[in-house]
């Protein structure tokens, strides 16, 4: 798959990190698997993370197909 056949999907954070598509709807059948941001550490409700390195960006499924790279929002 090509970056030119990837739909254009985003990553909401807020309320809950979820798949949106271009008119900011909701993506049936999608997960948010992995979401990085740049820097070493943030705080989560679990404390410290350490392991979010990287440009901002997000893992996901939608269906049975993995897409990386996609912003968020």
């Amino acid at each position: 798959m090509t970056n030119s056949d990837i739909p254009a999907f985003r990553v909401q954070l807020l309320p809950a990190p979820m798949v949106i598509d271009a008119d900011g709807l909701p993506v049936a059948n999608s997960h948010v698997v992995e979401i990085v941001f740049p820097g070493d550490t943030i705080d989560t409700t679990l404390g410290k993370v350490n392991t979010i390195v990287g440009p901002g960006t997000a893992k996901i499924i939608v269906e049975d197909a993995t897409y990386r790279g996609i912003s968020l929002c």
